[in-house]
């Protein structure tokens, strides 16, 4: 079985790896930096250029069997909503977050194997409003509806397409900006803590594998009850 992960060198596409790696996997991550797990097998490039992503997919040249567009990227200082965003950092985002997401499954999408699964990662930003973050909730949302259209797209091959859409995540892109995520926040949600790169990576496993075989179109929230639970993001304050 081959998997070709995105952002697959660090976070959750770097679980994800190492979950399909010791259930026999072979791996291949797309990202800018190496994976530092060995038996990956890493392609350094950019996932918003579309010559290299199909280059990549030639050079690989093998059935896939899932894909997980796991390539993601938040710039806090940035962001904003529209009146205060840099659009420097609009356009990283959805070249990261959205073009990056749809050039992986055109490149990808024509080599797998049937039968095979993508499964793309959104965010709990794409379900709720995130107040602040226009440019990455733009892009997760979008991410949501481009799987709900690739699921009936590709159906007739028998490709299935989910999306996952983690909550407050331990990952590079959030401890990173630990000041955005005090103490005071992470007890406001429902388990009073983060979840763990492998507590997601082992729904986006099981979305790829061939146990979730009649699951396709599916938008699944790991996030410990966050969406669930009204309260569980702070109304912002009137600025």
């Amino acid at each position: 079985m081959l998997a070709v992960i995105t952002g697959g060198s660090s976070g959750i596409g770097l679980a994800v790896g190492r979950n399909l790696l010791s259930n026999g996997w072979r791996v291949h991550s797309l990202d800018l930096l190496p994976c530092p797990e060995q038996a990956v097998v890493t392609h350094l490039g950019d996932i918003g250029d579309a010559v290299w992503v199909e280059g990549v997919a030639e050079e690989i040249d093998a059935p896939v069997n899932a894909l997980v567009t796991a390539a993601g990227v938040w710039d806090a200082t940035g962001d904003g909503p529209a009146e205060r965003l840099n659009l420097t950092t609009w356009d990283m985002t959805l070249r990261v977050n959205l073009t990056g997401t749809m050039l992986a499954v055109r490149s990808f999408q024509p080599r797998m194997a049937e039968g095979g699964s993508i499964v793309t990662i959104s965010s709990i930003a794409g379900l709720v409003a995130m107040p602040h973050r226009d440019a990455y909730t733009a892009s997760k949302g979008a991410v949501i509806a481009l799987t709900r259209t690739w699921a009936i797209d590709y159906s007739r091959r028998g490709i299935r397409v989910n999306c996952v859409c983690p909550g407050v995540t331990e990952t590079p892109l959030v401890t990173d900006r630990q000041a955005h995520l005090e103490e005071r926040h992470q007890m406001q949600l429902p388990q009073q803590r983060m979840a763990t790169p492998d507590e997601v990576a082992n729904v986006i496993s099981f979305l790829a594998s061939p146990a979730s075989s009649y699951m396709s179109g599916a938008i699944v929230p790991v996030d410990g009850g966050t969406t669930a639970f009204a309260a569980g993001l702070r109304f912002p304050r009137r600025v």
